[in-house]
């Protein structure tokens, strides 16, 4: 083509290319398909896009500026055909690079959004970490599902930098500056807020799994995880279709039912569950224990259970565990409510407090038997309980903790006095019958039922001296379900037969004396179907009279004491 115009030994032509490769038409329709797709996308991808480690909405914003205005000019000096150097590039390859820059910034989205998803790192840990606080706070409920599962892909990352906050305060000598070890530490509380574990445990369970198990794999058990364990526990109790209650058992829940993810994530590592102290998956809060239903309540145990389980097959037996002695309180106090909720009310026997009396219960069954099924079966630290040492957690284990359960259990039921039929179901088929029924069988049984009755004959042994209440009701229940009358030491009630034995022979010396002291405590002591004869200074227990015209009977003679 013939030069029109020189300079600088450069030869100048008009444009003659006809050809749009990328116009500024194609370039309107692109970007304005661009917008509509990501305004309609879905918050996964806009939460991937803010937090990649490069910054998309600024190099986007100056990139598209770039590319509008050169196609623009492009479209304009074709038109109006100014001149162009001679032999440097065509208008088609200038349009091509224009178009090769959109293709470029395009494929870059799609990378970042949907190809390989943006993880916590130490190139976007405030991104990260300003994105993420902005959608908890917003507390969007279409929003917090889907983060709950876009999560789990920083679980492992956020883990191992939290894990290394404790180094970098130790090699910092002034002040610590903000790094991505801080920051992750700080997302780690941010994520134990209730409202996001709620939709964790509903959408993204597999979130909470991957988390723990990066604990537990890596053993960084300092990290803040605490909060989010126990709250995650605590929501997952709570909603009744949560993978807790389709984890049961194999049967009937297939596949998940024997594998367990959730339920072995949360309870089944004891060492991680006790490293997390206060804040462990077993310490509920005692405003949602009290709320529980029966469902709820045989959910708790099964995971105490668990984490029993593991506690017994890592050999931590010489350890005292906190967290097992603190659920097992809980379990216990919950089912002493349970039989406060029966004396309160009309309950029939399929009412839901009779079903948390029998799911405490069964419990402390299940947990002797699991120290039963122990080789070798693990000894006693003490026969006896030592209320009054000051280190008395050092001399005691487990086989004290269910003893002293069962000890409390039994007196919360000596408060069910009435009527007769009412006392005995609650008094011997609900507690005592399970404590010292016929399948106790075994050295751990033997051990806890030997703990068992030291408390109780020791407690009402103090009547003589320190007369109270309690000790009048558990004289009362004990008499209530042994009976009056000493019988053979075989079968049924030999686990009780020497406390029976001692029972009985105390009362015989005692009762007289008690109700010279105080009449209204010796009164305490006549529950279920036991009454006083004065007239012949004798305890009567009358049994149901059924088909037969006068109901059994059995008599206690009582001494009076020498002065």
């Amino acid at each position: 083509m013939q030069c029109v115009n020189s300079f600088l030994g450069i030869c100048f032509v008009p444009v003659t290319s006809t050809a749009s490769i990328f116009g500024f038409k194609d370039f309107i329709a692109a970007l304005a398909l661009l917008i509509i797709i990501y305004t309609i996308s879905d918050v996964r991808y806009r939460f991937r896009i803010a937090v990649s480690p490069t910054p998309l909405y600024k190099i986007s914003y100056w990139l598209i500026s770039l590319i509008g205005f050169g196609t623009l000019l492009t479209d304009i000096w074709i038109g109006e055909k100014w001149l162009v150097p001679d032999n440097l590039i065509t208008a088609t390859i200038w349009q091509g690079i224009l178009a090769a820059l959109f293709l470029g910034l395009v494929i870059t989205w799609m990378h970042y959004a949907f190809i390989k998803p943006t993880t916590f790192g130490r190139n976007n840990y405030k991104q990260y970490a300003q994105e993420l606080y902005r959608i908890v706070l917003k507390g969007s409920e279409t929003e917090l599902p889907i983060i709950a599962h876009e999560l789990a892909y920083s679980a492992e990352s956020l883990i191992i930098f939290a894990a290394g906050l404790n180094k970098i305060k130790t090699e910092a000598k002034g002040e610590l500056k903000p790094c991505a070890e801080g920051y992750a530490n700080d997302m780690l509380l941010l994520i134990a807020n209730r409202k996001l574990c709620r939709h964790i445990v509903a959408s993204s369970p597999i979130t909470a799994i991957r988390f723990l198990d990066a604990v537990a794999e890596s053993k960084t058990y300092h990290v803040p995880i605490g909060l989010f364990a126990k709250n995650i526990s605590t929501e997952a109790i709570q909603n009744r279709d949560s993978n807790l209650y389709h984890e049961d058992e194999g049967y009937n829940s297939g596949l998940l039912g024997y594998t367990r993810p959730l339920s072995q994530a949360l309870y089944g590592n004891y060492a991680l569950v006790e490293a997390l102290q206060n804040n462990s998956p077993l310490d509920i809060h005692y405003k949602s224990v009290w709320a529980w239903d029966t469902d709820q309540f045989e959910t708790y145990c099964r995971a105490v259970q668990m984490t029993l389980k593991s506690y017994l097959d890592g050999g931590h037996w010489g350890q005292h565990s906190y967290v097992l002695t603190r659920a097992l309180s809980d379990i216990q106090e919950t089912t002493c409510r349970a039989i406060w909720d029966i004396k309160k009310s009309d309950d029939d026997y399929l009412g839901d407090a009779w079903h948390r009396l029998n799911a405490g219960v069964d419990f402390i069954k299940d947990s002797i038997n699991a120290i039963g099924e122990l080789e070798p079966q693990p000894e006693a630290r003490t026969l006896r309980i030592h209320h009054r040492e000051r280190n008395r957690l050092r001399n005691e284990d487990f086989y004290d903790r269910l003893a002293e359960a069962m000890f409390e259990i039994i007196h919360s039921a000596a408060y069910i006095d009435g009527p007769p039929d009412k006392a005995w179901s609650i008094h011997h088929n609900s507690v005592w019958g399970d404590f010292f029924g016929l399948s106790s069988e075994g050295r751990a049984w033997k051990i806890v039922q030997f703990k068992l009755r030291r408390l109780l004959y020791d407690e009402i042994r103090g009547l003589k001296s320190l007369p109270d209440y309690k000790k009048a009701r558990l004289l009362g229940i004990c008499l209530n379900v042994m009976g009056l009358k000493l019988g053979k030491r075989s079968g049924y009630g030999r686990d009780y037969a020497a406390l029976k034995a001692a029972m009985l022979a105390w009362t015989q010396r005692n009762y007289l004396h008690l109700r010279q002291v105080n009449a209204e405590i010796a009164d305490a002591c006549l529950i279920g179907s036991i009454t006083f004869d004065a007239e012949q200074s004798r305890l009567v227990k009358t049994y149901a009279k059924g088909l037969r015209p006068e109901p059994d009977r059995e008599y206690l003679l009582l001494q009076q004491q020498a002065d």
